[in-house]
């Protein structure tokens, strides 16, 4: 079935509710601390990327421009998952206000020591698209951190996992049902 932009924004407030629900669980202290498996990143460090990211595109809706490069860092999030969680549930409502049609001029970082930059067009859908998969790819990370370095186990099961792997898999399950038990 073909999603539609609205399917995103639906997509997005599963993705941004169920990473609350789990930061709302975190103590401070875990989120906080350096971790070894994160080349002495934190978690906090990870989720606070995540956000800034959905920020940049929202921050670029109403010129048109988005530079996920140029973002602003707020250590807030780094700092108190119970911010970051907040802050989770407010965009899933700033998400739901736009109208993500149309196109959008994205800028890019050409080199790092140059500090040159590009612009390609896109879609406002197509970003959509990208925040929620960039954001799917660091709850992978911070999931392994949290059960490998933190042994966290009260994580969802879809936590850090696309939804094509998350369909494949329960598609797996019915294919492999027997119903002959």
């Amino acid at each position: 079935m073909r999603q539609t932009k609205s399917d995103l924004t639906d997509s997005l407030e599963i993705l941004f509710s169920r990473f609350a629900d789990l930061l709302y669980r975190i103590s401070e202290r875990n989120y906080t601390r350096p971790l070894h498996l994160l080349s002495g990143a934190s978690i906090g460090k990870q989720v606070r990327h995540c956000l800034e990211f959905a920020e940049a595109l929202l921050n670029g809706y109403d010129a048109g421009f988005v530079s996920y490069d140029q973002r602003e860092r707020n250590p807030l999030y780094e700092n108190s998952p119970k911010e970051a969680a907040n802050r989770l549930l407010e965009l899933i409502k700033e998400f739901e206000q736009k109208n993500w049609e149309g196109e959008v001029q994205v800028s890019y970082l050409v080199h790092t020591s140059s500090g040159l930059e590009n612009v390609v067009s896109s879609s406002w859908e197509r970003e959509l698209l990208y925040v929620q998969e960039h954001t799917i790819h660091h709850e992978a990370i911070i999931r392994v951190a949290l059960e490998h370095d933190l042994g966290f186990e009260d994580i969802p099961e879809s936590f850090g996992f696309a939804i094509s792997t998350l369909q494949y898999n329960a598609n797996k399950l019915i294919l492999s049902w027997d119903p002959v038990i």
